[in-house]
């Protein structure tokens, strides 16, 4: 039986994991703080090392790299750091249904003694990565790593709300400090939002369509409620552009900033600081843009990000294709904050959430979004929520919730401003819906393409 079809049960992240992280943290929290301010050789030196140990050990100890390497006549030993992952070749999602688990767990490592996570994509599949407790660890710390920048100091008293399909490893530690609140993400909106008031988060972590809805369920005292103790919104899974953001952080009074990662990367990969610089964590992947052929792109130009996760030693992930677009700052772009990591100078989203126009132009969600938010903020009272979606090369439909404002009259003006922001391209349709699309996970994509 192939792994995609294989049920595994999650291992608990239970007393004696906590313990062990607890006692692991003074050291690797000082180590991952350290991390972001060093010379940029010496990140660089660190990261290519951890990249050789990770490519060497994933062709000794699993089945599946050392095939697929030696079949594409790669040399090991020519791998010397980071700068030479392009001569390894690229794992795709089918390469990790077919190979879960018994070609893709490293020697040394049995399935029952690992925990496992299942991650869905838009053609339906699910991809099933397992991590060691070692990792979990690991992950957590890094987690917390993203709130303490994000805070500018995070403490053990904070509260941070967790919006989400799943609950986090843990929800704080032994001796209470850390306290974590889960709000499942399909709550109806007003459980969402007693829940959250009665939390009274330092911190909310969410999708950014969540936020969305319950933001449209606040009255002005629960936002004066929330600002009492809140500090910042991090945002993370879904696609948001700069403005929405920005949008956010002045009804709330408080920074929403934007976290980049995947389950096959074992967590973050990216996020922003106050400043908006946004920061890969390069001490523990490697991020690449690269063309269709799979090979590295100058500075600046957009493609396809391509990740190597440098500390999931049970599954290692190299040269995954996330199938998301982006671009990267030259590696000395500084940022206000201070830290040294390299920065994305734009994240748009997937590429099956973009557009290809029937004159071949390609829309990116970033550009669908950005461009169509602004045009469409002077209906904000006709439209309780929206999605764009691409059912054949030449039609797009607005698909909506309407709002108490909608008429026919606001029907075709958002129906004349799509079809601008689609270059008159295709044809419009505006159609009124109950709900909008949602995954089984309840994670929404505003911009969807049903084009193969």
């Amino acid at each position: 039986m192939k792994g995609a079809r294989q049920e595994h049960k999650v291992k608990d992240f239970g007393q004696e994991q906590i313990r062990k992280l607890m006692d692991e943290a003074p050291e690797l929290r000082r180590e991952l703080r350290r991390n972001q301010y060093l010379d940029r050789s010496e990140l660089q030196q660190l990261q290519d090392a951890a990249f050789v140990k990770m490519v060497r050990h994933a062709y000794v100890n699993v089945p599946f790299y050392r095939k697929k390497y030696d079949e594409a006549g790669v040399d090991i030993e020519s791998i010397r750091g980071a700068s030479d992952a392009f001569r390894l070749p690229i794992l795709e999602k089918e390469d990790l249904i077919e190979a879960f688990p018994h070609r893709s767990i490293a020697d040394g490592y049995s399935l029952d003694d690992l925990t496992t996570a299942v991650t869905g994509g838009s053609s339906g599949t699910t991809v099933r990565v397992a991590y060691s407790d070692e990792t979990m660890r690991k992950r957590v710390m890094t987690a917390y790593r993203i709130y303490d920048m994000m805070m500018g100091g995070y403490h053990s008293h904070h509260v941070q709300t967790y919006v989400y399909t799943g609950k986090y490893p843990l929800e704080g530690l032994l001796d209470g400090s850390f306290p974590l609140v889960h709000i499942w993400t399909l709550d109806p909106v007003e459980d969402a939002r007693r829940k959250l008031l009665d939390s009274k988060p330092h911190m909310l972590t969410l999708y950014p369509s969540r936020l969305e809805d319950i933001r449209r369920g606040l009255t002005p005292q629960d936002v004066a409620e929330l600002r009492e103790n809140l500090v910042v919104i991090n945002v993370k899974s879904e696609m948001s552009t700069q403005a929405q953001r920005d949008a956010w952080a002045e009804f709330f009074g408080v920074p929403v900033l934007d976290e980049y990662g995947s389950e096959e990367m074992a967590g973050t990969v990216a996020a922003q600081c106050p400043d908006k610089g946004y920061h890969i964590w390069e001490d523990i992947a490697v991020v690449e843009v690269v063309d269709e052929a799979g090979q590295p792109l100058p500075d600046g130009e957009t493609g396809e990000l391509v990740a190597t996760c440098l500390y999931n030693w049970a599954m290692p992930m190299i040269r995954y294709r996330q199938g998301d677009i982006a671009a990267l700052h030259p590696a000395d772009h500084s940022c206000s904050c201070g830290r040294t990591l390299r920065q994305l100078k734009s994240f748009e989203g997937r590429r099956n959430s973009s557009f290809t126009l029937p004159s071949g132009r390609f829309l990116s969600s970033g550009y669908l979004l950005d461009v169509g938010y602004t045009r469409l903020m002077a209906y904000a009272d006709a439209l309780d929520s929206w999605s764009l979606v691409q059912r054949e090369p030449d039609l797009v439909v607005f698909e909506c919730i309407p709002g108490p404002a909608m008429n026919e009259a606001v029907r075709e003006a958002i129906q004349r401003e799509v079809s601008e922001l689609l270059f008159h391209e295709t044809k419009v349709q505006v159609e009124f819906v109950d709900a909008l699309r949602t995954t089984n996970r309840g994670k929404r994509n505003q911009i969807i393409s049903l084009v193969p």
